[in-house]
């Protein structure tokens, strides 16, 4: 195809990172930092309000609702299957959407460019998937290092946890965040800078290392 929308979502948006790409920062990059800082002051004061990374997933997607979770129309549709093209009615959705799928996997929360993304129907006019074409989309992966029932209790595996989503997320020629919530002290200030260094140039790791206190009366 010559529109830029090629294959499933996320298969034509990819490309090698490289050292020397300068990436000017955006509305978007700000408006998703903002919702982050809101999001992790609110981590470091309330620490057993976030018992799982789903808790942190929800409070970020509330906080980001705002900009991008409102509802606008679809700008690039299509449907397949039939002699005839039909046309679709007019539809909104909107650019904030939690658990997006790709052929690669899920991405924790993803805002969209509409004017680069296709809808695609089905013949009996069902959304069949969704296409994304070169734009200004952003991913955001989280880890947390403890669930409610258990936590991360190993650093090698914890790391490995980081590393595996900072290659996941260079596969993406698009805007990316890896928020990490250390609830252990896992990593030292190197270790985190370590990480950083590994990430493409497209992807940023903000990593919130949370030290827990004793919670007995006297402590």
């Amino acid at each position: 195809m010559s529109d830029g929308f090629r294959g499933f979502p996320g298969l034509e948006g990819r490309t090698k990172a490289s050292c020397c790409i300068v990436i000017p920062v955006t509305k978007l990059e700000r408006d998703i930092r903002s919702a982050i800082a809101v999001v992790n002051s609110r981590v470091q004061k309330y620490p057993l309000a976030f018992l799982t990374e789903s808790d942190v997933q929800s409070a970020l997607f509330s906080a980001l609702t705002p900009s991008y979770g409102i509802p606008a129309p679809l700008v690039e549709t299509f449907a397949w299957g039939r002699g005839q093209q039909r046309k679709i009615k007019p539809v909104l959705s909107s650019r904030l959407h939690s658990e997006f799928l790709l052929p690669e996997g899920r991405i924790d929360l993803a805002i969209l460019d509409l004017n680069a993304t296709r809808y695609a129907f089905s013949p009996s006019g069902r959304l069949g998937h969704v296409q994304l074409g070169p734009g200004g989309h952003a991913f955001i992966e989280l880890k947390v290092s403890r669930t409610h029932r258990s936590g991360i209790s190993c650093r090698s595996v914890w790391q490995k946890r980081l590393s595996s989503d900072i290659t996941k997320l260079a596969r993406y020629q698009w805007l990316s965040f890896l928020l990490a919530y250390d609830f252990d002290m896992f990593l030292s200030r190197s270790q985190v800078l370590e990480l950083r260094k590994s990430a493409g140039p497209l992807t940023r790791l903000t990593y919130l290392a949370v030290k827990e206190r004793s919670f007995f009366m006297g402590d």
